[in-house]
């Protein structure tokens, strides 16, 4: 696996997985797989694995519609610091190289895997801007914070930022919005995006929290998909991550005014011609996996000492 994009091997990022059975492997079998055997084998093993969930798409707008890897039902999401272990980590490399058989037999016959791997570029958690509703939230907390973490400003906004996330905290409803912006319109939608939009959603009932990612790469592969990887450059490069505690946030006023802004018009301009590509996916949340080996890497030795 190569990136597509250029990328620090220290970044923090997200590994995004949607997914579609298809035809020749039953929803059963696909759930077996995935819960009991291809989850688990990163959570118990990878401490970059900060937070593990699987969620069902429930709806897909996109300019790319009349393809099938956009019409997949299910979705994994996987908080991932640092983005090296996916590319050059041997011991995760051979979860790929060396799939088990019945890994090897589902991915023979499986409908669409869709992976995404993205570099976090923004965090409202350790936006300042936002610190009042951070303290209202108890899992929040770094799981731990080393001496040098204390000492260093930066370094601890990257704990909190990638703090290991147990299942129970893990968000009902996730909205991912990808988009292009158009040749030229790039700057213009990032002030945006940070000038306003943040600030917009974070007002509206039962929001919790906004990430911003670059896609590194993607492979869409199964028997649904293009050959050869074709449809990976459909895949829109900016990724907004919202996560909120229901579905009922997008019937708010607040919501509806976060899309209504002069501001936003003039990026997007009246036909969207602002926005090359775009894609919009609702997804409420299947189940989530406590990160073991993560949570366990946390653990430092005075901790470790105090509980003995």
């Amino acid at each position: 696996m190569s990136s597509t994009h250029p990328y620090d091997p220290s970044d923090s990022g997200l590994l995004l997985v949607f997914a579609e059975p298809g035809k020749d492997v039953s929803l059963d079998e696909f759930q077996d797989w995935y819960n009991n055997e291809h989850v688990p084998l990163r959570t118990e093993h990878f401490p970059s694995f900060r937070s593990a969930a699987r969620y069902t798409v429930s709806s897909t707008a996109s300019s790319s519609a009349s393809q099938a890897y956009t019409q997949t039902t299910w979705a994994a999401l996987y908080t991932i610091s640092p983005l090296s272990v996916l590319f050059s980590d041997p011991a995760y490399t051979r979860l790929r190289t060396e799939r088990s058989k019945r890994e090897s037999d589902v991915l023979a016959r499986i409908g669409v895997l869709d992976r995404r791997i993205y570099r976090l570029t923004y965090d409202s958690d350790v936006d300042p801007a936002y610190a009042s509703l951070h303290r209202a939230r108890a899992d929040l907390l770094p799981q731990a914070q080393s001496e040098g973490e204390r000492e260093q400003g930066d370094a601890r906004t990257a704990s909190i930022s990638n703090r290991p996330i147990k299942a129970e905290h893990a968000p009902p409803v996730v909205i991912a919005t990808s988009v292009t912006p158009a040749e030229g319109n790039q700057e213009a939608y990032d002030e945006w995006y940070l000038g306003e939009h943040v600030e917009a959603l974070s007002r509206v009932p039962g929001w919790r929290r906004t990430r911003r990612f670059e896609l590194v790469d993607a492979l869409i592969i199964g028997r649904d998909a293009a050959r050869d990887n074709g449809d990976a450059g459909s895949v829109p490069r900016c990724l907004g991550l919202h996560e909120y505690d229901s579905p009922d946030f997008s019937s708010t006023p607040e919501f509806a005014a976060a899309l209504n802004t002069p501001w936003r018009t003039r990026v997007m301009r009246e036909d969207n011609s602002g926005i090359a590509q775009q894609e919009r996916r609702v997804m409420s949340l299947y189940r989530a996996w406590d990160p073991t080996a993560a949570l366990a890497a946390a653990v430092t030795p005075a901790q470790t000492d105090s509980s003995a």
